[in-house]
């Protein structure tokens, strides 16, 4: 059973906003009377008053205790109002939400991300989370694309994970003075031919993902070494409302948003 505090949310500060790109920001958020505990993969729903509420990845270092971050992508009447609102402001929050990543599963794996778009999103906590921890971690590979160069998100941050962890970027349209991989991010995966005995984490639009998927098939990658985000049509985050409910009556907000790929049907990702 959920405690209460998570039907009832918190009080936060926005004390900082990060442009991300023309449409994506990382709003951090000083909650006022809670010590920042989730686990990588977990998600907030953030409300904003007289509007209403949306869920969003903790995108943030889940070692810092004193605030939290989540990245929104103004696409719907919360999320643009959230991007009318300045440091200083008050939002509601309750977190943290859901099932993360299988992180003692990982440890003395080889691991390969697979992530589109916004999705970094959801792997940035991890990705911090194996920086910190690297020497309980095998092979770590990024394989992160974009339409466009300037949609790459967490550039800031890729220059620190650069420092411990393998990345790889591509995007599908270069612009003038683009020097990296350019297609679709399931070309990465011949580039860099990861061991089909890795841990795959696949997270991104759904297209992406179908693709992915039938790509990690063809390679021979294991289903049940295959994780997969879904955030999509997530309302209530407590598993109350039904929207996310997904084909094999699991859902999204309370099962997931971390699923092994074998335990969902390839439907779910259309």
């Amino acid at each position: 059973m959920q405690e209460a505090p998570l039907l009832v949310p918190r009080l936060g500060e926005i004390i900082k906003i990060v442009d991300e790109s023309y449409d994506t920001k990382t709003f951090r958020i000083k909650p006022a009377d809670w010590k920042v505990e989730f686990s990588p993969g977990q998600f907030a729903e953030i409300t904003v008053f007289g509007v209403g509420e949306a869920p969003f990845a903790l995108s943030s270092d889940p070692q810092v205790k004193d605030y939290f971050e989540v990245s929104v992508r103004a696409v719907g009447s919360v999320t643009n109002m959230l991007h009318k609102l300045r440091t200083g402001s008050l939002v509601g929050f309750r977190a943290p939400l859901g099932v993360g990543w299988p992180v003692e599963q990982l440890e003395g794996q080889d691991i390969t991300m697979v992530v589109g778009g916004t999705g970094i999103f959801a792997v940035s906590s991890l990705i911090w989370h194996i920086y910190h921890s690297r020497d309980k971690f095998g092979d770590v590979k990024i394989l992160y694309g974009a339409r466009s160069p300037d949609l790459l998100l967490k550039k800031r941050e890729f220059e620190n994970w650069r420092r411990k962890i393998e990345v790889h970027l591509t995007v599908d349209t270069p612009s003038e003075g683009w020097t990296g991989n350019v297609g679709v991010v399931t070309k990465l995966i011949d580039k860099v031919k990861p061991s089909p005995e890795s841990y795959f984490l696949v997270v991104g639009p759904p297209v992406m993902m179908k693709f992915t998927l039938l790509k990690l098939d063809e390679v021979g990658a294991k289903p049940e070494r295959v994780y997969v985000s879904l955030e999509r049509n997530m309302k209530c985050g407590l598993g109350l409302c039904g929207r996310c409910r997904l084909s094999n009556g699991l859902y999204v907000c309370k099962d997931g948003p971390i699923f092994r790929s074998d335990r969902i049907w390839r439907c779910d990702l259309e």
